[in-house]
């Protein structure tokens, strides 16, 4: 398991680029990710204002004035909260604010894994990120497992991914759902379980072989394979949808690249649109599944707006364009780094092809890979996430969300984390500073269910 968050998280992360393949067990059985007197992790001599946090956030009484009266949406029939999730994130992009996200931040940590709160983000800062990632793996049990305790009360992965999810939306977080998809080919092989369904376990999104994405549009051989898995991802969405929670879901992401199998080098772009669009109509037309804006989110950088734009499924599937993008082995400090010259051109062509579809613009995936992902000791621009944010906050973007921490893997988490209750990552009291800046927004100060919900002009 631990061997399939490595690869899950890393190959996510890796973006097209090379990185060493890295002993897992060696990770867990370091020192550095066991002992937290080690030296490379310092004091916190900088605290989380939450208080002043709550009160410097927009409130929605400030941002009604911002808000669309009218919108387009991939769903006319949008649940009430997703419209008003959508409003504030529309208002929120004519300010300078923006959200702070987080792969997994309410169920994986790096090091403090049976203590502390339930999120390293939480334990730096007081609050839970604002925008909170879950991947469909924790529906199949490559991120989430049950406990024997579990199990004898029959509760389900999705009954157990839904709970976590409420509970962060509870707390103010935005969920944003992606799908790390398996090969299709290679679940038919298996066969159906004693139940009639398919067994959706184990990380193959990175195995090429069997042309899939032809092979799951309707006509094809695994179309009801591929449906069968929609049919999970909707009962976690039908979960949420009761409890009143709206999600971003993000599906099919890093389409323009080559190390998923529905990636360019794998599918034509005939193929690609025809299956976005196809997954957007089985979930809001087949599973009636209405708390969902759509984001797509190819991986960076980019130059033009046409670059952008390849592979575009269409404005009446989309509600967010987002992108990708990672700054490999920092030299140091942004004006030294070329990553942050690209990636302003990025946000660039992104807010304005987002602003000439009519739709929301967003980093859906960002971070550092020092050696696989931040490091723990050495990282040498220890204000990267206040240095991204002025950036982000530029172009105007919503919202940014860095990859996930994972457990008790030196090379394979991207936010910093507390080691005890005074001790942590050498980057927390740059991070709490992050924190503490007027312009940053953690769950504790995102208002979006309270704020007007715009007339859907496609109905």
């Amino acid at each position: 398991m631990k061997k399939q968050f490595l690869k899950a998280a890393v190959v996510c992360a890796l973006i097209g680029g090379v990185i060493p393949v890295l002993a897992v067990a060696e990770s867990r059985d370091s020192p550095i990710v066991n002992d937290p007197n080690q030296k490379v992790y310092i004091e916190r001599t900088v605290y989380a204002d939450n208080a002043k946090a709550k009160k410097e956030a927009p409130t929605s009484n400030q941002l009604v004035k911002l808000a669309p009266a009218f919108a387009r949406l991939a769903d006319p029939n949008a649940t009430p909260e997703t419209l008003s999730l959508y409003s504030y994130l529309a208002a929120l992009s004519k300010t300078d604010n923006t959200i702070f996200g987080h792969q997994n931040d309410a169920h994986h940590k790096m090091f403090r894994i049976n203590s502390g709160t339930n999120s390293d983000i939480k334990d730096v800062t007081g609050s839970l990120a604002g925008i909170i990632g879950i991947d469909a793996l924790s529906l199949t049990g490559s991120e989430l497992t049950l406990t024997p305790k579990e199990k004898a009360k029959g509760i389900t992965l999705v009954d157990k991914a839904a709970a976590i999810s409420i509970k962060a939306a509870d707390e103010g977080g935005i969920i944003t759902l992606s799908m790390h998809m398996p090969n299709f080919e290679l679940i038919k092989e298996r066969g159906k379980k004693s139940d009639g369904t398919y067994d959706y376990s184990g990380y193959s999104p990175n195995e090429f072989k069997g042309d899939i994405v032809r092979r799951i549009l309707p006509g094809g051989d695994l179309n009801e394979i591929y449906n069968g898995y929609l049919d999970l991802v909707a009962d976690y969405a039908q979960r949420l949808q009761a409890a009143k929670v709206p999600v971003i879901f993000r599906p099919l992401h890093e389409h323009n690249g080559g190390w998923f199998w529905w990636g360019a080098k794998y599918c034509s772009s005939e193929q690609f649109v025809e299956l976005f669009q196809y997954t957007v109509k089985y979930m809001r037309d087949t599973k009636q599944v209405h708390n969902f804006l759509y984001a797509i989110s190819p991986n960076g950088p980019f130059k033009t707006p046409g670059e952008y734009l390849d592979r575009y499924p269409g404005n009446r599937y989309v509600d967010i364009m987002g992108f990708d993008t990672y700054d490999d082995n920092p030299p140091g400090l942004p004006k030294n780094d070329p990553w942050f010259r690209d990636f302003e051109t990025s946000l660039q062509v992104v807010a304005e092809a987002a602003k000439s579809c009519g739709k929301l613009p967003a980093l859906t995936e960002v971070g550092v890979r020092q050696g696989g992902s931040l490091a723990v000791a050495g990282n040498k621009d220890k204000r990267w996430f206040s240095d991204v944010s002025v950036l982000v906050r530029k172009y105007h973007l919503p919202y940014f969300m860095t990859w996930s921490n994972f457990e008790k893997e030196q090379h394979n988490f991207f936010a910093p984390y507390m080691v005890s209750d005074t001790r942590g990552h050498e980057m927390i009291n740059d991070f709490i500073d992050f924190y503490n800046e007027p312009s940053s927004i953690f769950a504790d100060g995102i208002t979006y269910k309270d704020m007007p919900q715009p007339k859907v002009m496609n109905k």
